[in-house]
């Protein structure tokens, strides 16, 4: 808890790389069913059209809080890697704003095992060489950008 106040109710927000660009802004859901990667992301990635990571154009419906629906213009799978913890992931694409980059779900949870605590602002994932932990990034709500 060093560094983070006993009051918050900050979402899980974390940076990571996925595809080859360190990506920023991306929440850590475990309410929601499908990991989501915002179509302004994929630019910088620079995805060979010729391999099988290319977007496989399919429409899925979203289903929102509120009851609004946003359909993905795709999917594609990416690598992503955390601190020595790497995963193949299935995204789905949206073409819309958002205020993060991308969203990982239950099935990034589940596939690279992590224990994600809202409270305590971190991720624990367990690995060959122990417990990683990865903090969230306290300062990252408020700041709109992606480093690549």
């Amino acid at each position: 808890m060093h560094g983070i106040s006993d009051i918050h109710h900050d979402g899980l927000v974390i940076t990571m790389q996925i595809g080859t660009v360190r990506v920023v802004r991306i929440l850590v859901d475990g309410g929601s069913s499908v990991n989501l990667i915002m179509n302004n992301v994929l630019k910088p990635i620079k995805i060979d059209e010729n391999q099988i990571k290319k977007i496989i154009k399919k429409s899925n419906v979203l289903i929102g809080f509120s009851g609004e629906t946003k359909n993905t213009v795709g999917e594609i799978y990416l690598p992503t890697y955390l601190q020595g913890v790497s995963s193949y992931e299935r995204f789905g694409v949206l073409d819309c704003l958002s205020s993060y980059n991308a969203i990982l779900s239950r099935p990034w949870i589940h596939n690279v095992r992590a224990i994600p605590s809202t409270y305590h602002q971190c991720n624990k994932i367990p690995t060959e060489w122990g417990i990683a932990t990865i903090k969230g990034e306290k300062s990252l709500p408020r700041n709109v950008t992606m480093n690549h």
